[in-house]
């Protein structure tokens, strides 16, 4: 996610990503549940970078919100419940909203490509968050979210056990090596064998800007 991005405190506050520190207490999903930010497995507060656009709106509400993110990240499908690459979503496909402690449809109208500064992935205990109003995993590259936040359990050990950086700009060795569970599920076929797959780099955009 960009710097830019809203997350909500446990007062009801929003707070940018880009100010957002290791420790703020954040809504991670549906049950108003708030949670430490424990890490970022990325935190590049320089240059810019390509995120889609994803604008959804609920109609029942007529609530509307944007959420930048980019292709290869998982959000959470409404109808199935699954988490998807943001990238695989299309104009009326629905994701989770949260408003007012209920979980509502966010109908996606419009997808666009961006660039925005800062670039960051916070880590939660749960291995979700809710950013920009509309519930997200905190992973990234292989689909199932699952699987990666147990992968990632590792890490969270390694976190309690040492701490983590709060302006790291590189993945620290312990992840790097985590991250080769990637190359494992490539080799191994791992859509047969784990029920995931990678991201094939494919989006669609509805709107060129």
């Amino acid at each position: 996610f960009p710097g830019s991005s809203q997350l909500i405190l446990e007062d009801g506050s929003f707070k940018a990503l880009s100010a957002a520190t290791i420790g703020d207490r954040v809504l991670v999903n549906k049950d108003n549940a708030y949670e430490p930010i424990i890490g970022f497995i990325h935190a590049k507060r320089e240059d810019l970078f390509e995120f889609l656009a994803i604008e959804v709106q609920s109609a029942g509400s007529n609530l509307t919100s944007t959420l930048l993110v980019s292709c290869n990240h998982l959000i959470f499908d409404f109808d199935s419940g699954d988490a998807r690459f943001a990238g695989k979503f299309r104009v009326g496909d629905r994701v989770q909203m949260l408003h007012n402690d209920q979980i509502l449809p966010g109908e996606v109208i419009k997808v666009k490509l961006t660039k925005q500064q800062g670039f960051y992935a916070p880590l939660t205990k749960s291995g979700t968050i809710v950013v920009n109003g509309v519930l997200a995993s905190n992973y990234a590259t292989v689909s199932n979210h699952a699987l990666a936040h147990r992968v990632m359990g590792i890490y969270r050990w390694w976190i309690s056990l040492f701490g983590a950086s709060a302006s790291s700009e590189h993945l620290p060795w312990l992840m790097e090596a985590l991250m080769s569970v990637e190359k494992m599920i490539r080799w191994c076929s791992g859509q047969v064998l784990t029920g995931s797959h990678i991201y094939d780099g494919v989006f669609e955009v509805s709107t060129i800007i």
